[in-house]
């Protein structure tokens, strides 16, 4: 590794001192949000507009006013989602690892964004048309975790592990931040629920072409990056770091990986964490609207409140657990994971007790239950950039997966325990949720470490 000496830079022409000034990354993580928030909004805009869209069978009217799809057809449209994910989760993991996250991602917008288009067509032509491009939405969202894996292990220093992994994974905040409000909108007015999926996909489609005009794999390869900033992003990485950001591909070792204690750590924290938090994205809009009586408007709104809460604490969060010295960064990485999980199931678990008629006082233990998910960027999300290191596309690819799975199961199980939606029903989705936070989180505490793991630093020499 070569590293610039002060001299050196002082030598430098005028436009590679200009170019160390632009700090190309911080631009390039502001527009990987962009895409990344487009692609899961072409999906999360469905769980509110599918209150007020007709089913199939369903003749369109001048009112808007539609008895919907039933509990079985929404719940399999919400699956489908789910099972196109975890479909294609392991080839676009294997596909990232031997063609750039460049080529992936961008194919995977692409996708998402012809599927959306087409939604208001064809979902009133048939069911199976409609769950077929969901399929090709979830499909399109497997490639999120592993881009988010790559641009930190990629272009974030060191040091900056934290604020890249809490910055990038806020795409499911600021994906319901503008979603919510958007369909609440569009929805009460001539414009129509079909409205909605068409500017979604116009946005989706015009981000992911400025990505991939500007996104490169390598920190190296964009024109305007000069050597200054190579060598921040480069200070003290691994020799394998390194011959990973310069192209060489080693064979992912994927025995080592899953025989690793502090993995399993990060994948089991993972887990609590996606379950509670698709509870809150998929059911909060029925939650505000049929128990706390919301108005249709007023639930897009208040919906997108606690993720907007979650996000400004995500992003605080994650520059804090890298700036915090004096404490060691395993005991950081316990602390804020604690607060992640641990604290967002106490504010959970007292929303169980919330009664009927204090929608107040819902919204506010929601928001602060949902705010506290913003700690995971320097919990378990950490955790993994730093054990797995040049292979963190592969763990966040397995986090991927269990996402897929919450959004799966997660349906299922809500929607069986909540049979005709009555407030003790409510109480004991909330109750059970709380329990697995927190037990999710005490098996994250008992296996994290902040050291990278033995098959991320012996890579170099397989």
């Amino acid at each position: 590794m070569t590293v610039i000496t002060s001299n050196e830079i002082e030598s430098n022409s005028e436009l590679s001192v200009k170019s160390s000034r632009v700090n190309i990354r911080f631009p390039i993580v502001l527009l990987s949000i962009f895409a990344l928030s487009s692609m899961m909004s072409n999906v999360v805009c469905f769980n509110f507009v599918v209150l007020f869209m007709p089913s199939t069978t369903e003749a369109e009217n001048a009112n808007h006013t539609y008895i919907g799809y039933p509990k079985e057809e929404r719940t399999l449209l919400l699956s489908s989602v789910a099972i196109g994910a975890l479909v294609a989760v392991v080839p676009i993991s294997h596909a990232t690892h031997a063609y750039g996250t460049r080529k992936v991602f961008f194919a995977a917008g692409l996708l998402s964004t012809v599927a959306t288009a087409l939604i208001p067509t064809l979902s009133r032509l048939s069911l199976g048309f409609f769950v077929a491009l969901r399929f090709m939405q979830g499909a399109s969202i497997a490639a999120s975790f592993p881009t988010v894996g790559s641009i930190t292990s990629n272009w974030a220093s060191l040091g900056q592990h934290g604020l890249f992994m809490s910055t990038l994974t806020t795409f499911g905040q600021t994906s319901a931040i503008f979603s919510m409000p958007v369909a609440g909108f569009l929805c009460t007015t001539f414009l129509g629920w079909k409205s909605v999926f068409y500017l979604h996909a116009i946005v989706s489609g015009i981000i992911f072409i400025c990505w991939v005009l500007v996104y490169r794999n390598k920190p190296a390869k964009p024109p305007w990056n000069s050597e200054h900033e190579v060598s921040i992003i480069h200070k003290g990485k691994s020799t394998a770091d390194l011959h990973n950001c310069k192209g060489d591909k080693k064979k992912i070792p994927y025995l080592a990986i899953v025989s690793t204690p502090a993995v399993w750590g990060i994948w089991i924290g993972a887990l609590g964490d996606l379950f509670a938090v698709q509870l809150i994205h998929i059911f909060s809009p029925l939650y505000l609207h049929e128990v706390l009586g919301y108005s249709v408007q007023k639930t897009g709104w208040t919906a997108a409140l606690p993720v907007l809460f979650h996000f400004f604490v995500k992003i605080c969060a994650g520059h804090s657990s890298d700036r915090i010295t004096g404490i060691a960064e395993t005991t950081k990485l316990r602390i804020y994971n604690s607060l992640a999980l641990g604290l967002a199931g106490v504010f959970i678990a007292a929303l169980a007790f919330v009664p009927k008629g204090y929608p107040t006082w819902g919204i506010v233990l929601m928001t602060l239950s949902t705010a506290m998910f913003g700690f995971n960027g320097g919990g378990f999300n950490k955790c993994a950039t730093l054990v797995s290191r040049q292979y963190s596309h592969f763990v966040m690819a397995i986090i991927q997966v269990i996402l897929c799975l919450s959004m799966l199961i997660s349906p299922i199980v809500v929607h069986s325990m909540l049979s005709t939606g009555s407030i003790d029903e409510w109480r004991l989705v909330f109750l059970s949720h709380a329990a697995f936070l927190i037990i999710c989180n005490a098996i994250f505490c008992a296996l994290a470490t902040a050291k990278p793991a033995l098959f991320a630093v012996q890579c170099a020499n397989l």
